[in-house]
């Protein structure tokens, strides 16, 4: 007989808005799983939490406001996502898909034609990443070179 896991709490929806290091970090504390991010950075952060409890934070840079669209920048979003690594290891055999590994072993995903996203997920955990740089192939360089983590 196997004890059933805890549900993760669901964080409630919110708007954009500017945050510190430290209340991201009190948000990964009460979510119940892991929240990932860039690590810090210049500027600044935004923080977008979905009707779903999909985690975004984007990394602003100094003087664009939250919830500003004239900009695109680097985000980091959060999923809770049954099967994550299954549907991702899927993803990963369609024709033109490129596939990679994250230093601690998770499944990189991106589509074909489209390196701007990336998609990483682990095995045994019901949580998908998603990595978007409007910059071409950074989000994947990022991936594969170790910088997308859990907040601790």
């Amino acid at each position: 007989m196997s004890a059933e896991r805890p549900a993760p709490a669901r964080p409630a929806a919110q708007s954009p808005v500017r945050v510190s290091p430290d209340r991201l970090r009190d948000l990964a504390h009460s979510v119940g799983h892991p929240v990932y991010w860039a690590g810090q950075r210049p500027g600044g952060y935004e923080l977008t939490v979905d009707v779903n409890g999909n985690i975004f934070i984007r990394y602003l840079p100094e003087g664009v406001p939250a919830g500003s669209r004239g900009e695109t920048s680097l985000t980091v979003a959060t999923y809770q996502f049954a099967d994550a690594y299954g549907t991702l290891k899927a993803a990963a055999q369609r024709p033109g898909a490129i596939a990679s590994r994250t230093p601690d072993g998770g499944l990189v995903v991106a589509a074909k034609g489209s390196t701007h996203n990336v998609h990483i997920a682990y095995p045994q955990r019901d949580i998908q990443i998603e990595v978007y740089d409007p910059h071409s192939g950074r989000a994947l360089h990022l991936v594969v070179a170790g910088s997308i983590a859990p907040l601790m």
